[in-house]
């Protein structure tokens, strides 16, 4: 086989590939949806407001101070996930190029941290070494050339080509992840309302739920959850007004993000259950309402970027406010429809 691309898909998570990638892939299965509006519910903020301080909190995240579990993308039940290391294939003199097409035709995707100066179209291409992870889904033995996933030049979540020779140079003393996405016998991932209820009570009452996972992490005394995060966001703000700290567009992403699975989620919902998901039609409009705000505040933070003025910052943060206020009254009533749900299920 000459040539070969795996399927993948823009999911509504790009803000870090931590979350990108793995979406990707699963964005093509069906079967796969009710796992996602199950999960990529709460949101996590490191109240020390540095590099990488807010993401949305699951198994595996990019935030500051939650350490990751010797693996990647656990937690996501149809990836399989092999890996082998720089070391190895100097030891074993092994055919990197050979084992990556050979991984590609058996429907594994690559994952690897490639030195982006040798990497085109990419923001430090022939400017700095700056390594960061890459998907692989495909190949051209034609051309020589892979199948890239991750930011270009623009900071544009996109594919893009990279010729072995360059990947040669970009991979050098870095692993290689094989990640594959199969279907287990006999597995089947249920929509679970009684899982996405109690993670919408958690975000609204800020509650810490990282006691979900202390069997492989300690909690971490500097993060808060849920409605908690709005009041990080409003001082990290009022630290970037008094240039106390760099701009950094991605939390403001990841929020808009969030209120875009949060409308997805309830349009699942609303496609599933259809008669039984009474007034959900409601919550809908008000929380798409809520998403158009956040991607406001995405846009006049870009445009405080270039300009500088001072205002964007103050109207970010009434914004913030109103938001809070919108989704306190939001989620109550969006619980209390989900129990009415289980409750007609029940009969």
């Amino acid at each position: 086989m000459n040539r070969k691309k795996l399927p993948i898909t823009r999911p509504p998570i790009i803000g870090y590939v931590v979350h990108a990638f793995p979406l990707s892939i699963i964005f093509n299965h069906a079967k796969c949806m009710p796992w996602f509006f199950c999960n990529y519910i709460q949101l996590v903020c490191n109240t020390q407001l540095e590099t990488n301080f807010f993401d949305f909190f699951t198994i595996c995240t990019a935030i500051t101070g939650m350490p990751w579990v010797d693996s990647v993308y656990p937690g996501i039940p149809w990836l399989n996930r092999n890996s082998i290391s720089s070391q190895t294939f100097i030891d074993c003199n092994l055919n990197k190029d050979q084992i990556i097409t050979n991984s590609l035709i058996q429907n594994n995707y690559i994952v690897c941290h490639l030195d982006e100066f040798y990497v085109p179209k990419r923001y430090s291409y022939q400017k700095e070494h700056y390594p960061h992870e890459n998907l692989i889904f495909g190949f051209d033995n034609i051309k020589k050339e892979y199948d890239i996933l991750g930011f270009d030049f623009r900071g544009i979540f996109c594919s893009s080509k990279i010729s072995y020779s360059e990947f040669e140079q970009a991979s050098k003393e870095h692993d290689i992840k094989f990640l594959h996405m199969k279907a287990k016998d006999g597995f089947l991932y249920e929509l679970d309302l009684k899982s996405i209820k109690n993670l919408l009570i958690e975000y609204l009452y800020g509650k810490n739920s990282n006691y979900r996972y202390t069997a492989i992490r300690n909690p971490n005394i500097n993060l808060v959850y849920g409605m908690d995060i709005y009041n990080q966001l409003i001082t990290y703000l009022r630290l970037l007004y008094n240039n106390l700290v760099v701009i950094d567009i991605r939390p403001f992403h990841i929020l808009w993000e969030h209120k875009k699975c949060m409308v997805l989620r309830i349009q699942f919902l609303l496609d599933k259950y259809k008669k039984a998901a009474i007034g959900l039609e409601e919550i809908y409009i008000q929380y798409l309402d809520v998403q158009k705000m956040c991607y406001s505040i995405r846009t006049i933070l870009l445009k405080y970027k270039l300009t500088k003025r001072k205002e964007n910052l103050t109207t970010i943060i009434s914004l913030l406010k109103d938001i809070q206020i919108k989704e306190q009254k939001i989620i109550p009533v969006l619980i209390a429809k989900i129990e009415l749900i289980e409750k007609k299920l029940r009969k």
